[in-house]
């Protein structure tokens, strides 16, 4: 991977996103809006990674910098690894520092903070020493961002895209290869958003209808369905209630005092050419919110 790229897929996670090749794969993320990591790997030996902290005021830059590059040199002395390093003012990356070292492998990176939502954000790219690891830099973190301009946050990874407001933050995820599940939370109002794969051989045994009733969290709700077409897959629109008696008697209070609707509304699909099944599920919250939710859903 030498030359050009296909920066096509894109990457979301807390606020920051970036566009990798089709065939590159996230590996690791951690954290949350104030401070994370996200890791990128393609499938040879180039590694994109994205560290972010959020900062109330102006920092000093190349104090950060000079502390990460610091701690890079302490561990390849600690291998008895041969560390070379520079530091300069980016022109690829606008009121950035752009740093290049080698330790056991080549990496090429810029730090920045941005003078809007205030994170400090280190991006680099690292591979071997054949490895064309500044064309790579250069296309990859040319498409980063680390906040939004409409006030929707992106979260994409593993065959889920999906934009959110940036007010929901993330309470609970699970990941898997065959499935991937994303909770967010903002006051009173839950979203849910599910991927399932391998729909073909779901659907065999069961209807989509019986499928989403039986084998999902609607099952705990009594609620009622109707069948018909959302994005132009067949889909199961769904409305339901919460069963539990305290879960019922706190769902009452909220209706009655804070006028939040009780509801629980969602949509779930098949999309044939990805072979996946996809769900948004919206707790207390407007209907306006979980169609927007599900229109910026990219399932292939």
């Amino acid at each position: 991977m030498k030359h050009g790229l296909a920066p096509e897929q894109i990457v979301g996670w807390q606020g920051v996103s970036l566009r990798v090749p089709p065939d590159w794969s996230v590996t690791g993320f951690q954290g949350d809006a104030k401070e994370g990591y996200l890791r990128i790997d393609s499938p040879g030996s180039l590694v994109a990674e994205v560290r972010w902290a959020q900062a109330r005021k102006a920092v000093d830059v190349r104090k950060r910098l000079d502390a990460y590059l610091n701690l890079v040199e302490r561990q390849a002395k600690k291998r008895k690894v041969t560390f070379t390093g520079r530091i300069k003012p980016s022109e690829d990356w606008e009121g950035a520092l752009e740093f290049n070292y080698r330790a056991d492998r080549k990496v090429r990176g810029f730090i920045r903070q941005c003078p809007q939502c205030r994170r400090v954000v280190i991006a680099q790219v690292s591979g071997d020493k054949d490895d064309a690891v500044v064309n790579v830099a250069n296309q990859l973190l040319d498409t980063l961002q680390d906040h939004s301009e409409d006030g929707w946050w992106t979260w994409a990874l593993l065959g889920l895209v999906v934009r959110l407001p940036e007010r929901f933050a993330l309470v609970k995820s699970q990941v898997m290869s065959g499935y991937l599940l994303l909770q967010f939370r903002s006051r009173y109002t839950e979203v849910s958003v599910e991927r399932w794969g391998l729909a073909d051989v779901t659907l065999k045994r069961w209807t989509l209808a019986e499928w989403a009733l039986q084998a999902t969290e609607w099952k705990r709700l009594k609620r009622q369905y109707t069948q018909g077409d959302v994005k132009q897959h067949p889909a199961v629109q769904l409305v339901g209630r919460r069963l539990a008696p305290t879960v019922w008697l706190r769902r009452k209070i909220e209706r009655l005092v804070l006028r939040r609707p009780e509801e629980v509304r969602g949509v779930v699909w098949h999309c044939e050419p990805s072979n996946r099944i996809y769900s948004v599920r919206v707790e207390r919250g407007a209907e306006e919110l979980l169609g927007q939710i599900i229109d910026s859903v990219q399932c292939h």
